[in-house]
């Protein structure tokens, strides 16, 4: 039987979200038909409660594990004016920590290496066996975007020269992406988006998403207040829609007096340095904070995801759709998921006062819309992890095995 290493910073699971939830989808499927390895290279950023939960569900389903002991971080030094033009896409001071850790690991020349991530990618470059390749959400457009969405008139001058920085910044950055990954025969990202900004540069495929095959059936309780969830790893990767949340929807909702009919959740990892403005923000009486709660996360009936990054594929909506939630998000996330259609399958819009009109809505007449979870059914049925599995296999043999 075959042996396939999956690399990332983290452990997979099926709780913490993301590229973590995804990954545990795919080796459970992948382990079928290969022994299967998955190595972490950094930290889940988990309370240790939290990492024995993510230990106990790898050995339950029969994943070997190997992690470094320590919080390794591989982003970059922040953009400033003093480092502008350096080419810093990546801690690579900590990269080759990884690199050693790995080296530590016996992985057979016959192995396969699965990297996914920048740090993994170079960590498993010069490991002499068979390797593949998944990109993160490119770096580049995920800043340009943050950026260009927080433009205010308080802030314009500052942020367009924060842009000019970045385009600077970041002029070879597909080219650094294609180096680093030269020695991986096989390269995949999971996003339609990032495929165009990538292929010009250099050969790779799209690989679908792999969620899981069973859904959460749709079960909606008597009379509890219609819960809206923000669900993520981080805080950090959802500023701009948090103060949405509470700056747009909240007064929205208080002022059309429903708001006693609802309740708001943030689902996600809180750091210790966030800006101010949050920091007030989760103070709110209005707003209830978790770490991962799965007894809330049963409980919720909308996604609140008005972000306008049109970079990677927004997972968190797809597992939405697993979980029977409605969803509300912006209509440049249709880039990342096309099939999502505003009023058939999710609420849409790019303007945020007129999303908050469809909320409402929902909350007024929710079972009015119950066709909108169906609908988000058969969109996550074109993004089962059996066509991730079978994409993988017959891209195994044709490469490696000279099928």
């Amino acid at each position: 039987m075959k042996k396939i290493y999956y690399i990332s910073n983290a452990l997979p699971n099926s709780f913490t979200g993301g590229s973590d939830f995804l990954a545990f989808n795919l080796l459970r499927k992948l382990k079928k038909k290969y022994k299967v390895y998955t190595i972490a290279i950094g930290s889940n950023y988990c309370k240790k409660k939290e990492l024995k939960l993510i230990h106990n569900e790898l050995k339950k389903n029969k994943i070997n594990y190997f992690e470094i002991k320590e919080n390794i971080n591989y982003s970059k030094k922040p953009l400033s004016i003093f480092n502008f033009f350096d080419k810093n896409y990546i801690n690579q001071e900590n990269t080759e920590k990884a690199k050693k850790f790995i080296s530590t690991i016996n992985i057979q020349e016959k192995d396969i290496l699965f990297a996914y991530g920048s740090a993994s990618i170079i960590a498993s470059s010069e490991i002499k066996s068979k390797k593949i390749a998944l990109f993160e959400d490119i770096q580049n457009q995920v800043e340009i975007y943050r950026t260009f969405n927080s433009i205010n008139k308080l802030n314009f001058i500052k942020k367009i020269l924060r842009l000019i920085l970045l385009k600077i910044h970041y002029r070879g950055y597909y080219n650094w992406l294609r180096d680093i990954s030269s020695n991986h025969e096989i390269r995949y990202t999971f996003s339609p988006f990032d495929y165009r900004k990538l292929k010009s540069y250099f050969k790779l495929d799209i690989l679908p998403v792999p969620m899981p095959e069973k859904i959460k059936k749709f079960q909606r309780k008597k009379n509890k207040p219609f819960n809206i969830t923000m669900f993520s790893a981080s805080i950090s990767q959802d500023y701009n829609g948090v103060y949405l949340l509470f700056n747009k929807l909240i007064p929205f909702l208080i002022k059309k007096k429903i708001f006693d009919k609802v309740k708001i959740n943030l689902i996600m990892r809180i750091p210790k340095n966030i800006p101010e403005g949050i920091k007030k923000i989760l103070k709110s009486k209005f707003i209830n904070t978790y770490r991962y709660n799965k007894n809330i996360l049963k409980e919720t009936d909308l996604l609140f995801y008005p972000s306008k990054y049109p970079v990677g594929l927004r997972s968190k909506i797809l597992f939405a759709f697993s979980q029977s939630w409605m969803v509300a998000t912006s209509s440049t996330v249709k880039k990342c998921i096309p099939e999502l259609e505003d009023f058939k399958n999710c609420l849409m819009s790019n303007n945020i006062n007129i999303l908050a009109k469809k909320i409402i809505k929902i909350i007024e007449r929710p079972k009015n819309y119950n066709y909108l979870i169906k609908d988000g059914y058969r969109v996550l049925k074109k993004y089962s992890v059996n066509n991730s599995f079978h994409k993988i296999d017959r891209d195994i043999r044709k490469y490696f095995d000279g099928k």
